[in-house]
């Protein structure tokens, strides 16, 4: 039959002939290392059996005393920490915390000197959490060991000199909330390729609505130039600038913004005689129409003058705020009352 190409391989034929040359004559097999094949590469020996002994070999030889057996030590974390003890156990109830942990980092085992557990087991009454030596949920959350008090103190000890001692006669929270005009700015720290940030260069004013002294007209031009910028409930005005490059050039246009709606506030011009009533931001009892209807329908039921004045003038106050803000139960209440105060017949001893 036809044989195969493999055996009329030059690499097959040198095989046959080293093996021929091991079995008859008994060389050694470094007799065919200099032998090369048809294309002239080297050829290189062929180990059937590995070098190193097998497992069941090294078996027999422990078993029959022959073989010298080495111990090894086991790689688990307790061999690994009886290397160099815990720094833990080497640590003074009065040493200084901030040198051992001066910066925020991942949870260290061997450096907290504290008897921490985390973790959930089935039955915590039988066996308790997992130890901290190489407790993974410790590393994944976040820890304050470096803002204790002792650290946090000399941080503020180290920015102090930068500082300037704060006004005596401001201390307290009511003196600082009296302040008419306050302005806010915030700086910030991050690592990256820029120091600056584009969040810093914002400015805020904010100032009291009386503080401005603008009389009734005034103000209420200046509430429709602000618009959202006004805030009814604490009667202030808040200006937010961004749009300048740095926080000296946006604190400059805050106050320059200010300046300009104020006297513009304060102009009077020759059409603002046609405004009607409907053309007011708020509703004013003051020489109104509701104004005159109570004051004839009080007049009718028997109440004098006098009284009539000054019953209108306490139920002016309730209509305004009534009327100007948005309605409640309450309100509501407070308004039926008023009503009835006002239109309550007067006693006969005290008419004129």
């Amino acid at each position: 039959g036809m044989m195969s190409r493999r055996y009329y391989s030059s690499l097959a034929t040198k095989l046959r002939e080293a093996a021929f040359i091991e079995a008859t004559k008994g060389g050694p097999a470094s007799q065919i290392r200099d032998v090369t094949d048809a294309k002239g590469q080297a050829f290189h020996e062929l180990y059937v059996v590995p070098k190193r002994k097998l497992l069941a070999q090294l078996q027999v030889e422990k078993n029959s005393g022959r073989g010298q057996e080495i111990t090894r030590p086991r790689r688990d974390i307790h061999d690994r920490l009886a290397v160099r003890p815990p720094r833990e156990n080497e640590m003074r109830t009065d040493q200084d915390w901030t040198g051992v942990w001066p910066a925020a980092r991942s949870f260290a085992s061997s450096v907290v000197p504290l008897p921490i557990r985390m973790g959930t087991r089935k039955n915590p009454d039988k066996r308790a959490p997992f130890k901290k030596e190489g407790n993974l949920e410790l590393v994944k959350i976040p820890n304050f060991l470096h803002l204790t008090p002792a650290a946090i103190q000399k941080h503020c000890d180290a920015i102090k000199k930068f500082t300037t001692p704060f006004p005596n006669a401001l201390k307290g929270k009511k003196e600082i909330t009296a302040l008419p005009l306050s302005v806010s700015y915030a700086d910030y720290v991050h690592q990256g390729t820029n120091i600056r940030d584009n969040r810093a260069r914002v400015c805020t004013i904010r100032i009291k609505g009386a503080a401005l002294e603008l009389n009734p007209t005034a103000k209420e031009k200046m509430m429709r130039l602000a618009g959202t910028r006004y805030d009814e409930a604490t009667d202030t005005f808040t200006i937010t600038t961004d749009r300048c490059y740095t926080r000296a050039q946006n604190y400059d246009y805050a106050f320059y913004l200010l300046t300009v709606v104020y006297h513009e506030s304060n102009k009077v011009e020759s059409w603002e005689e046609m405004a009607a009533e409907a053309d007011r931001l708020k509703l004013v009892f003051e020489g109104s129409a509701v104004e005159q209807r109570l004051k004839k329908a009080a007049l009718a039921s028997g109440i004098s003058e006098e009284e009539v004045t000054k019953r209108l003038e306490k139920f002016g106050k309730f209509w305004k705020e009534y009327m100007n803000k948005e309605e409640t139960a309450d309100g509501t209440r407070q308004y039926t009352a008023a009503v009835k105060t006002l239109l309550a017949p007067q006693a006969p001893e005290q008419r004129v």
